[in-house]
């Protein structure tokens, strides 16, 4: 007991460490925006404007605007809400604080760079943009708070009942108005809101995306405790039922050999199963999660601003974030009920580290993908290759996205099988042997 509580007291402060660094960066990427004279970020452009026609710092203002959104937020919680989320308000009072005074510290230590050539500033602001995207995800990662602009607009999802991205659009146009207005009426011009504003506001959440999969190392340093749950796990393995999970190639006959398998076997198949399972345990329609299960948005504009990119995954108020939170918790589920084979959704992933659990990827070439997608699927034989290009890179983005791992890297997996050169029932004969070991 008393190890397990050292041990978790050791990972909280790693936690902390790492919050505290994610809000120099944070504050460092500021800094830069500012500094490319091209605008700043829409959630510093009033308190930027504010300082540049007074004589109080940016870091000033930032904690006095921060200080604005806590108390809409009580607005917006109302007073059931604000007990039940006491600890999370009164939590942003520091945050608020060490977060302007790193911005003061950061405006001072790039006080010299003052670029003059656009071209330059316009590379000044996506270094900016780059530098606090990953500020945002070492914050995200060290999962201890969020800054107050996110908790503003997921409270404001809560209570208005709209979509994030709607809100979080309506909230960073508000601020940008605001900060141009108080500008004009300030000093007679607009300063401090350009197209920098624009562009951090549409690149900085992609840039998110970007790194965030390639940090994966630090959320993995971050679990002090899980290798210690894995042992517990391990420690029980004969009470766990086996579960085979199905990472497939479009067209490479995952869902056929999932069903065979499971026949074989004498166990439960989940696949589009998943689907009324997950619609009756969360909010979200079949129809909603057979259109958006296992793909990334394919607009660029909707990833640039609809997405929830700054805060933790189960805390995320994306639709597609929230989706994929609700399929984990019933594969887990599941898996701990009755022995099974599920196909795709990250089931690899979900279910990585525990015992009695075989994870398999099927492939194939194009050629073989084409002939099955047009025999069993019904494509078009013209429209088939493309579908399955198409469907693969979704695929992967999605497994990239919500695992940091390479889709198909035979690392992530037990066995892989090129199903153009190895027929299903030859398969299902060595998974069925390979299960053998494994208790039903």
């Amino acid at each position: 007991m008393e190890e397990k509580r050292i041990k978790n007291r050791s990972e909280l402060f790693r936690r902390y460490l790492v919050f505290g660094i994610s809000l120099l960066v944070i504050a460092f990427g500021i800094s830069i925006i500012t500094r490319s004279d091209l605008g700043t970020s829409p959630i510093t452009s009033v308190p930027y404007v504010a300082s540049l026609n007074t004589s109080l710092s940016l870091g000033t203002y930032f904690f006095f605007f921060t200080i604005f959104l806590i108390i809409l937020q009580v607005i917006l919680l109302g007073k059931k809400g604000v007990m039940e989320r006491k600890v999370e308000l009164l939590m942003q009072f520091p945050v608020a604080f060490v977060l302007s005074v790193f911005t003061d510290f950061g405006m001072w230590a790039t006080a010299s760079w003052m670029p003059e050539l656009y071209y330059v500033k316009i590379v000044s602001l996506v270094v900016g943009c780059l530098v606090l995207a990953f500020g945002i995800c070492m914050e995200v990662i060290a999962d201890v708070t969020m800054i107050s602009a996110e908790y503003t607009i997921q409270f404001a999802t809560m209570r208005l009942k709209k979509d994030f991205g709607s809100i979080k659009i309506c909230f960073d146009v508000s601020l940008v108005l605001l900060a141009a207005l108080g500008s004009w009426l300030l000093s007679g011009r607009i300063d401090g809101v350009r197209e920098g504003t624009v562009i951090a506001a549409l690149i900085t959440g992609p840039f998110v995306r970007m790194i965030m999969p390639r940090l994966a190392f630090l959320r993995c340093w971050l679990s002090e405790t899980h290798e210690s749950n894995v042992q517990a796990i391990a420690g029980s393995r004969e009470n766990l039922p086996l579960v085979i999970t199905i990472s497939r190639e479009y067209g490479s006959g995952g869902h056929k050999l999932g069903e065979m398998l499971a026949k074989e076997l004498g166990i439960a198949f989940y696949d589009r199963e998943l689907i009324t399972l997950v619609a009756g345990e969360s909010s979200f329609s079949e129809e909603f999660i057979s259109k958006n299960e296992q793909r990334m948005p394919s607009s660029l504009l909707y990833q640039m601003i609809m997405q929830d990119y700054e805060a933790p995954l189960d805390k995320s108020m994306s639709a597609d974030d929230a989706l994929f939170v609700a399929q984990s918790r019933v594969i887990r589920r599941i898996s701990s009920e009755k022995s099974c084979v599920i196909v795709g959704r990250c089931a690899d992933y979900i279910l990585k580290d525990r015992p009695n659990t075989v994870n398999i990827f099927l492939y194939a070439d194009m050629q073989h993908k084409v002939k099955r997608a047009v025999a069993e699927y019904g494509i078009a034989e013209g429209q088939a290759a493309s579908v399955i290009a198409d469907t693969d890179k979704s695929r992967k983005e999605h497994y990239l996205q919500y695992t940091g791992r390479q889709w198909g890297n035979s690392r992530n997996y037990n066995a892989s099988f090129d199903t153009g050169v190895f027929s299903l029932e030859q398969i299902v004969d060595v998974l069925k042997n390979m299960s053998a070991k494994y208790s039903i």
